[in-house]
């Protein structure tokens, strides 16, 4: 009867132990588990894709209001490119560039010249213009600035719906600083998944 109470207690001891120690892990287990989700969430977030939801329709017929898309750390920065970037005044804005720096650039009889040489903009839809109305109206960055180029570690922008975007023909040309990601695709809503980045 002693042999039969000890061994009772013993087992009660053991299983306590072992229930202790399960839970002891289990805690571990989910904690490192966050640590680490959260880590590889924050370098994502940070460094490789970030989601970001369109507001406004400067960007039609490329980018709607409400569609979702995916942004990559700016890197090397090449014409067509679509930026996200933040201004002096905390204003953040998505456009197109258009102008890299060093470039000399006007639009003539709405065609975009750059550096003399007539460059083609498939992305923007004239179709959808007056035809008895330039898309996009003329200018040239000496007029709209006071130089001939772009300057250095800046960035001329444009928003593709150019009879109504706010873009650098207002604000100027954008410093390269203020630039906080590449558009990568919208994948939001499904059935308007599209990719825009550039290879």
């Amino acid at each position: 009867m002693i042999v039969k109470k000890i061994s009772r207690t013993w087992f009660r001891s053991w299983r306590f132990g072992k229930a202790k120690e399960a839970k002891k892990f289990q805690w571990r287990y989910w904690l490192a588990l966050v640590f680490w989700a959260g880590l590889i969430a924050l370098f994502i977030r940070s460094f490789l894709l970030i989601p970001i939801q369109i507001e406004g329709n400067s960007m039609e017929p490329t980018l709607h209001s409400k569609q979702e898309v995916l942004v990559i750390s700016p890197n090397k920065l090449r014409r067509f490119d679509i930026v996200i970037f933040k201004t002096s005044s905390n204003v953040t804005y998505v456009k197109r560039v258009i102008g890299l720096p060093g470039d000399r650039l006007d639009y003539r009889n709405d065609h975009l010249y750059i550096n003399g040489k007539k460059i083609s903009e498939p992305f923007i839809a004239r179709e959808t213009a007056d035809p008895n109305e330039d898309y996009t109206s003329d200018f040239s960055l000496k007029s709209l600035i006071g130089v001939k180029r772009v300057p250095a570690n800046e960035y001329f922008v444009l928003g593709d719906n150019r009879r109504i975007s706010k873009d650098s023909r207002t604000i100027g040309p954008i410093q390269k600083s203020w630039i906080t990601g590449k558009v990568v695709l919208i994948y939001w809503p499904l059935n308007q998944f599209k990719w825009l980045y550039q290879f």
